[in-house]
C-alpha cells in the first residue's frame, strides 16, 4: 500500500537516473569530464562512503545547534512580537531590513568576531534559519482568529496556559511551513560554512574534490547530499503532521 502511494514518486526518481546515464554512459552527450556517468559515480560514491558519513557527523555538529537555537529564538521572539501590536510596530522595519542582507556576505565578519570557525560556521547557519521562523512565527500570531483568544478570555484562561493551548496550536501551521524552510536554507548555508574554515562536512568534501577537478567524487558528494536532507526532510514532515494533525491538510 505504501509504494502504491509513493508510486509517482519512485517512477519520477527512476526517470531521472535513467535519463542522466542515457545522456552520459549511454549516448555521451554531456561532456564527460564535468558530468561523470553513473558508471563512474557508483565506484566514487563506495569509495567514499566512509569519508561521507564522517562528514556528516561533522556536519550535524554545526547543523544541530545553529538549527536548535533558531527555533527557540526564532519563535520565541516571533510570539513575543506578534503578541505586542506596539512593538511589533517598532521592530518590523528593522526585521525587514535585516533580512534582507545575504547572510553569506557576513561570513568575513562572522570570522573577525568570533573566536574560532566552528563558532563562525554555527553564527551563519543560525542567521539563515533565523529569519524564516521569526517571520513565520510572527504571521502565524498575527493571523490567528480573534474568536480563539476571545474564548480563552472568557473561560479565564491567561499566561503560559493560554500561550500552549491556545495561541501556538493555533500558529503551529504557519510556523511548522516556516521551520521547514529554514531546515532547506540552513542545508545551503552549511555547505557554504564548510568551505572556509572546516576539514571534514559534506560541504567540505564537495568543495576539496571539486578543487581537484574529481566531478565523480562531487556528484557522489551532492547525492548523498540529497539524500541526506530528503531523509531529514522526511522526519520533518512525520513530525510537523503528527503536531498538524487537526488540520485539513495535516
Amino acid at each position: 500500500m505504501k509504494i502504491a502511494k509513493n508510486l509517482g514518486v519512485w517512477l519520477i526518481g527512476f526517470g531521472l537516473v535513467g535519463g542522466y546515464w542515457l545522456l552520459t554512459d549511454g549516448l555521451h552527450v554531456l561532456d564527460p569530464f564535468l558530468f561523470a556517468g553513473p558508471s563512474r559515480i557508483s565506484p566514487a560514491f563506495m569509495k567514499s562512503l566512509g569519508k561521507l558519513g564522517e562528514g556528516f557527523v561533522s556536519s550535524l555538529a554545526l547543523l544541530a545547534p545553529a538549527y536548535a537555537l533558531a527555533v527557540m529564538l526564532g519563535i520565541g521572539f516571533g510570539v513575543l512580537i506578534g503578541l505586542a501590536a506596539p512593538l511589533r510596530r517598532i521592530v518590523t522595519p528593522y526585521i525587514n531590513a535585516f533580512s534582507a542582507v545575504p547572510v553569506t556576505l557576513l561570513t568575513p565578519f562572522a570570522i573577525h568576531i568570533f573566536s574560532s570557525f566552528y563558532t563562525a560556521s554555527v553564527f551563519v547557519i543560525f542567521l539563515g534559519a533565523f529569519w524564516p521562523i521569526l517571520g513565520s512565527t510572527i504571521a502565524g500570531v498575527t493571523t490567528i482568529d480573534r474568536r480563539y483568544l476571545e474564548s480563552a478570555a472568557t473561560l479565564e484562561i491567561g499566561g503560559v496556559e493560554k500561550m500552549f493551548r491556545v495561541v501556538l496550536p493555533a500558529a503551529a501551521p504557519t510556523i511548522l511551513a516556516g521551520c521547514s524552510i529554514a531546515l532547506k536554507f540552513a542545508f545551503i548555508l552549511l555547505t557554504v560554512a564548510e568551505m572556509f574554515g572546516t576539514t571534514s562536512g559534506m560541504g567540505y568534501f564537495v568543495q576539496y574534490y571539486s578543487d581537484f577537478a574529481k566531478f565523480d567524487f562531487v556528484i557522489a558528494g551532492f547525492l548523498f547530499m540529497a539524500a541526506i536532507l530528503m531523509a531529514v526532510m522526511a522526519l520533518f514532515e512525520t513530525f510537523r503532521r503528527r503536531m498538524v494533525a487537526w488540520t485539513l491538510n495535516g
